[in-house]
């Protein structure tokens, strides 16, 4: 069994969402082969090269026990992973800057988080601003406590924009494109589930989110299906 989701943007291990999610990763643990992060993970990843975020510990000790079980962990980077460094591969995770190209159970693949399809001002404003090499540096000599808590508060902020439905389009759009040359396209960022079946069996779906939704989408033997957990 092969699952993706996305977009929890957990802040705290003590969250609702993050203990749900915990909840169901230890629930399938057993059946899992991969897991796939389709970005937005946390809130806000901006990697110190010595101290880490304990309010994410729970969340990153459930990922670490898969990968010991031999779970293969893949994680696909989104809008609010900021600065990475080594620490997601030490916990076991392939790491993937923009999107990946894979094949499981005879089908071809394309994941993206979709930011980069995203071309709304918002979004593109939030982008620059976040990739400056100045701005990493001017947040590496904050103090973690003072950085993290800015840096949550202006994700915060950017999440609230409002779920748009064109952005949706706009992902489809370039999920119908992409279909042209394989079997699945997966995206995410929206935060809106969606499912569509086209013609040759092709599939095209967007996780949705692990914050109102607790969609996922699950690929086991060769069958695909949106899900939803409660």
């Amino acid at each position: 069994m092969h699952i993706f989701l996305s977009d929890a943007h957990i802040r705290k291990d003590e969250s609702h969402r993050a203990k749900l999610l915990i909840k169901f990763l230890n629930e399938i643990k057993d059946k899992l082969k991969n897991l796939f992060i389709l970005g937005d993970m946390f809130e806000f990843w901006f990697e110190y090269k010595i101290a880490m975020p304990k309010d994410y510990f729970k969340i990153l000790a459930t990922f670490y026990n898969l990968h010991q079980q031999g779970v293969k962990l893949h994680y696909i980077l989104g809008n609010h992973e900021i600065v990475i460094g080594d620490f997601l591969k030490r916990l076991g995770f392939l790491i993937y800057p923009d999107f990946a190209k894979i094949e499981l159970d005879g089908k071809k693949i394309y994941l993206a988080h979709g930011n980069k399809i995203d071309r709304r001002i918002w979004t593109v404003f939030w982008e620059n601003i976040l990739t400056s090499k100045i701005n990493h540096w001017l947040y590496s000599i904050l103090h973690p406590d003072v950085g993290v808590f800015l840096a949550q508060g202006v994700a915060h902020l950017s999440r609230q924009q409002p779920r748009n439905q064109h952005l949706s389009l706009v992902l489809e759009k370039f999920a119908c494109d992409k279909l042209k040359e394989y079997d699945i396209v997966i995206l995410a960022h929206s935060h809106i589930p969606l499912f569509r079946i086209y013609p040759e069996n092709k599939y095209y779906i967007n996780t949705g989110d692990w914050v109102d939704n607790f969609s996922y989408v699950k690929i086991k033997d060769g069958e695909v299906s949106l899900n939803y957990y409660r």
